[in-house]
């Protein structure tokens, strides 16, 4: 089905039940590196997929998505029986004055169930940060939710990729992707993560913390270069 292993497999990282991954990248084409494979073989393996992207229309995404899977897997059909579903910058979920995490983990936990029920083994879920955003009064807040996220990743039989475009950040925010992800991709590629936090002790030192080791700092430039 896929002409070059995914990026998940170079890194010798299967999906596994309860993983919150983040994937840093820089640019829609490195995002797709990781965002194709993962949905494509989620397709493949039967699980669903549920995807919210930056971009007001999923045309593009899908055409993508189409050349990858080949004739292996009817998306349309994909669709129809909601195996795969994608949305994008005009399906937002909540407004900056509604936010809470609590709200936004109620919208995944209701999905994951929803899926569950319709016959579903296992769920795939990823959204991009700059889809979240727009709906939440900052960054910070992102942050306490992503935080809360590693509570309920244990709770259903899911793997959840965040994914962050660090060209739209500043690189400030690479310390708090570190505390709250227990697994990090900066480009496709693993790194080894001794910042994570559990979501008490995220809450506790929450604005203060290590600056970033000269490995992590050096690959982050790295991939930003090109």
């Amino acid at each position: 089905m896929i002409d070059e292993p995914p990026p998940f497999d170079r890194t010798g990282i299967p999906i596994e039940v309860g993983q919150h991954i983040c994937a840093m990248y820089f640019g829609v084409p490195d995002r797709d590196k990781v965002l194709l494979p993962f949905l494509a073989d989620g397709l493949a393996n039967g699980d669903k997929c549920f995807a919210a992207m930056q971009e007001p229309d999923a045309g593009d995404l899908m055409s993508k998505l189409a050349t990858l899977v080949g004739s292996e897997i009817d998306l349309p059909q994909s669709i129809a029986k909601q195996q795969l579903e994608i949305k994008t910058s005009n399906d937002q979920i909540l407004s900056p004055d509604e936010f809470d995490p609590a709200t936004i983990i109620e919208f995944w936990d209701a999905t994951v169930n929803s899926a569950l029920t319709n016959g579903f083994d296992f769920v795939r879920l990823t959204g991009e940060a700059s889809w979240w955003l727009p709906q939440m009064p900052g960054i910070d807040s992102l942050f306490q939710y992503e935080s809360e996220l590693n509570r309920f990743t244990t709770t259903h039989p899911q793997a959840i990729l965040c994914m962050y475009d660090l060209s739209q950040y500043n690189e400030s925010i690479v310390i708090d992707l570190l505390k709250t992800h227990p697994l990090v991709l900066i480009s496709g590629l693993a790194l080894e993560n001794p910042y994570y936090l559990t979501p008490d002790e995220y809450l506790a030192t929450a604005g203060s913390g290590p600056m970033l080791s000269s490995l992590v700092q050096s690959k982050i430039e790295q991939v930003s270069r090109g």
